[in-house]
């Protein structure tokens, strides 16, 4: 089922890739939250393509489809996560997808069709990159990046944020702010960063990158260090490579 799944991001991930800038048409004019026609139509691809697979599955996207079941199979989908990017045509968008069964992330696939790198990841059977197992950095903090996000969506965070994000300039060797969550998350999996945090995330952006980093070592908790357990909300999310990153908190 993984390999099935991984075909529908790549196909969808050239559907992405392929677009000009010229033909991005923005549907949603939210400056801070854009949806293009690729948007939606990748997601008619995704939603097509994966209850195909498992016609028994409920689909939870973020264009629209929230019409999902914490029982049994669930598919938790963003069709572009980094919509700001793809439309400024920075190319570090992705296609996300989560399997949940009965509300536990099950399998996760990320795939950044720029890089053409293809991330997924079983529960229990650890995370892969391209064919290639992955795992997080062993490095202490003070050697390591850390990546975060702005919220953008929410204004009430914004000033938490930048101090919290001059704090993680202070103890670690840099920051970076990239745009995407899930390729954040999935950049924790392959040893880039030492930790990305970020204060409010909507399940499309985390559900597959958590299960991708945890399955390569990371320490992953809400900002008050407390465990994720409802996939199927809004909750704010820290992953850390190691335990030395884990400093970070004391």
């Amino acid at each position: 089922m993984i390999e099935q799944i991984i075909d529908v991001a790549r196909r969808c991930g050239l559907v992405m890739k392929n677009a000009h800038a010229s033909d991005i048409k923005i549907k949603r004019n939210d400056p801070k939250n854009l949806v293009t026609e690729y948007d939606t139509k990748i997601q008619e691809i995704l939603k097509y393509e994966l209850l195909n697979i498992i016609p028994e599955a409920s689909f939870f996207g973020e264009e629209g489809e929230h019409n999902f079941s914490k029982d049994g199979f669930c598919f938790i989908c963003d069709p572009i996560d980094g919509t700001t990017n793809f439309v400024k045509d920075l190319k570090h968008s992705a296609i996300s997808i989560a399997l949940l069964k009965d509300g536990i992330p099950f399998m996760g696939v990320i795939y950044n069709p720029y890089l053409d790198e293809m991330f997924w990841a079983e529960k229990g059977k650890g995370a892969f990159c391209n064919g290639e197992k992955i795992c997080t950095s062993k490095e202490a903090l003070e050697n390591s990046i850390i990546v975060f996000g702005t919220s953008p969506y929410n204004s009430s965070l914004h000033s938490k944020t930048w101090k919290l994000a001059e704090k993680s300039l202070k103890i670690a060797l840099d920051v970076r702010r990239s745009g995407s969550a899930v390729l954040d998350l999935a950049d924790v999996a392959m040893g880039r960063f030492g930790i990305y945090w970020e204060f409010e995330l909507q399940p499309w952006d985390y559900a597959a990158g958590f299960l991708i980093a945890k399955e390569a070592g990371a320490i992953i908790t809400n900002i008050n260090n407390n465990e994720i357990t409802d996939f199927f909300k809004p909750t704010s999310i820290v992953a850390m490579a190691n335990e030395k990153c884990n400093v970070w908190w004391k």
